[in-house]
């Protein structure tokens, strides 16, 4: 009987090396939005990633959570045009297998923020210390952390979702970009992580952001929550997702009145939150 059970698990997992070792969810997706893609099970190793090859921006490697999914962000300035993605071994970028697919990006019509006419700007000069901890926090390790969300849905970080600056361009023809969602809130509301992660920067007082947390959920993406009136996180903390990580505020430059920006960052693109969570959590749980 054994035998038998080994020699039909031997017979599945060869049929399955012999289909599609990846398949793009969806062929079409905007700037600014989330593309999925689900490894076979076959090739699901740990040392696989897909890379895709972005035009002008360079390739980029997206590891696979412990079902098989990537998830690529899909940057707001780049190119409307079709994009190439292959199996490869993170790291080395060797060929896993010959597949090769292809997804389309087509432009959105983004809304205009009222960021582009903020008046009343802080002169406040940006500190060489706070880029340099941004950038930190964004790189080396804390990008090849694993999946560190066990699979959970993402969450809101607010009770409500009541946009006042979606993401989006600042003005009508530029190439510069709100990168986040402003939600209108009093001081002192409840800010929840949108799932579990480990804390890699608090930032109280920068220059722009006033009280910031950004937190790692692995596979490259990242949370970061800005103007805040009060941190409760520690950083190199591991939380879990709904914890309550700050209060609301209007700390930082130019915040003409107190909200939440949040934004979602996977690898070194920013993409809609809003797009993200709503996406993503059609995989998980």
């Amino acid at each position: 009987m054994k035998r038998i059970i080994f020699a039909l698990a031997a017979l599945l997992v060869a049929l399955d090396a012999g289909a599609q070792s990846l398949k793009i969810l969806s062929k079409e997706v905007k700037q600014g939005e989330l593309l999925v893609v689900r490894v076979n099970p076959g090739w699901q190793l740990p040392t696989a990633c897909i890379l895709v090859e972005w035009k002008k921006v360079g390739n980029q490697e997206y590891r696979l959570n412990n079902y098989g999914y990537a998830f690529i962000g899909v940057p707001l300035d780049v190119r409307q045009g079709k994009y190439r993605i292959r199996l490869v071994e993170c790291g080395r970028r060797v060929m896993q297998s010959r597949d090769v697919d292809e997804f389309e990006v087509s432009s959105d019509k983004f809304p205009i923020t009222r960021t582009g006419g903020m008046s009343g700007k802080s002169s406040r000069p940006r500190k060489i210390i706070e880029l340099r901890a941004i950038k930190n926090a964004f790189s080396g390790i804390n990008q090849l952390q694993p999946d560190l969300t066990g699979g959970l849905r993402y969450l809101d970080p607010l009770s409500s979702r009541d946009v006042i600056d979606p993401y989006g361009r600042i003005y009508l023809g530029s190439r510069k970009g709100h990168y986040g969602v402003d939600f209108r809130t009093s001081i002192g509301t409840s800010v929840a992580s949108v799932n579990r992660g480990v804390v890699v920067l608090v930032a109280n007082d920068y220059s722009k952001e006033g009280n910031m947390v950004i937190i790692s959920h692995g596979l490259g993406i990242f949370a970061v929550y800005m103007h805040l009136s009060r941190i409760d996180v520690e950083q190199g903390e591991l939380i879990e997702r709904g914890r309550i990580i700050g209060l609301s505020g209007d700390t930082g430059a130019g915040v003409r009145e107190p909200h939440l920006h949040f934004n979602i960052k996977i690898y070194k693109d920013y993409i809609d939150p809003l797009k993200f969570i709503d996406t993503i959590n059609r995989y998980l749980d």
